[in-house]
């Protein structure tokens, strides 16, 4: 039996309260803990309250996230020496004696020009590619992805693997009426709406949707935070008469994803597709983009595939998926049964293992 690792994890994307890879992070470290791994979140900030069981939070103090990274990060490692530093946001420390993991979600900054803010845009030109050319292993979300990585920063194979996301239990098929009540009462969402699920900014492809909402094809309704150059999508959204909703917990995302006609993903590129397999998991119906990156890896055939960006076809895919609902939700489940959590960080434990020479 192999002994325990070592694992420490740059973790100072779990400020942000919500998000794939927050939740990506989360859920595998605190895998890695239940399994008796040791993981040593390390942060950049003053004080933080650890938010996964089992882990233990190292506040590194010093100005500016660079010189954190290059500096303190390196200086601790050789104090405390894990057996592999897991970079889930990509990006590692210039040098450092320590075997790496660096993950890679989208390639979103380079294949969609302007879709993320100029210091994103300006990290995958630079920092992001040394960086996974520099890691032991590199770890992509999807097959999609990792085929980018290879053809724009020339990584061989042999260091790619892919472990994707996964899904929570808490998204599972439920009472359905009880959901719709529970919308009614709580957001005052009647039945027979459309949902979108995701940051609200132009990489996510809503304008179809609000287009179609606009047209009277259905309620819309839109739940994720304001993204990158997002408040124009949100006031046509809300023009057209769609809901907006910020601040949804997962309690309540369970709720929606169940209470939906018909979940939508529309993106003109994802690096994996997180909410079309929680929708599949939840027993609702999902209509995706095609081509958008990932997107039809992962849902396969248990989607209505939309291939032409116009109000007209994403209101044609809406309705074949209410008329195959039925036949959709049951290769959903299927589909979404091979994405579980525990499936997920046994992979990256034996990635993160595999990067530190160990069995």
């Amino acid at each position: 039996m192999s002994r325990p690792l070592r694992v420490a994890i740059d973790a100072n994307v779990l400020e942000a309260p919500w998000g794939g890879i927050p939740k990506h992070v989360t859920r595998i470290a605190a895998a890695l803990a239940a399994g008796g791994d040791r993981v040593d979140l390390l942060v950049n900030l003053r004080r933080w309250r650890c938010p996964v069981p089992g882990a233990r939070a190292v506040p590194l103090r010093l100005k500016g996230r660079p010189l954190w990274r290059d500096v303190a990060v390196p200086l601790w490692a050789l104090r405390e020496r894990p057996d592999v530093l897991w970079a889930p946001e990509s990006i590692l420390p210039r040098a450092l004696a320590t075997p790496t993991v660096a993950t890679v979600h989208d390639l979103a900054p380079l294949l969609l020009p302007a879709s993320k803010p100029p210091s994103v845009a300006r990290a995958y030109r630079t920092a992001v590619p040394r960086s996974v050319r520099a890691a032991t292993r590199v770890a992509c979300v999807s097959q999609a992805t990792a085929r980018e990585v290879e053809r724009l920063w020339g990584v061989e194979p042999a260091r790619l693997r892919v472990v994707g996301n996964g899904v929570d239990d808490r998204f599972a098929p439920g009472d359905r009426d009880a959901a719709r009540a529970r919308v009614r009462e709580q957001l005052g969402l009647d039945a027979g709406f459309v949902l979108a699920v995701g940051s609200i900014e132009p990489r996510k492809g809503l304008d179809v949707l609000i287009a179609a909402a606009a047209a009277g094809a259905w309620p819309l309704v839109l739940a994720g935070h304001l993204g990158f150059d997002g408040a124009r999508v949100q006031a046509a959204a809300r023009a057209a008469g769609a809901t907006c909703l910020e601040g949804v917990d997962d309690t309540m995302l369970a709720d929606l994803y169940r209470a939906a006609d018909v979940v939508a993903a529309p993106a003109l590129y994802e690096g994996f597709g997180m909410v079309p397999l929680e929708a599949m998991a939840s027993g609702t119906p999902v209509a995706a983009a095609a081509p958008a990156g990932a997107l039809e890896e992962v849902v396969g055939d248990a989607a209505v595939l939309v291939r032409e960006r116009s109000a007209a076809a994403w209101g044609a895919a809406i309705a074949r998926a209410r008329e195959r609902r039925e036949e959709l939700v049951a290769r959903g489940l299927r589909r979404a049964d091979a994405h579980r959590w525990p499936a997920v960080a046994a992979a990256m434990r034996a990635l993160l293992a595999e990067a530190a020479g160990l069995p």
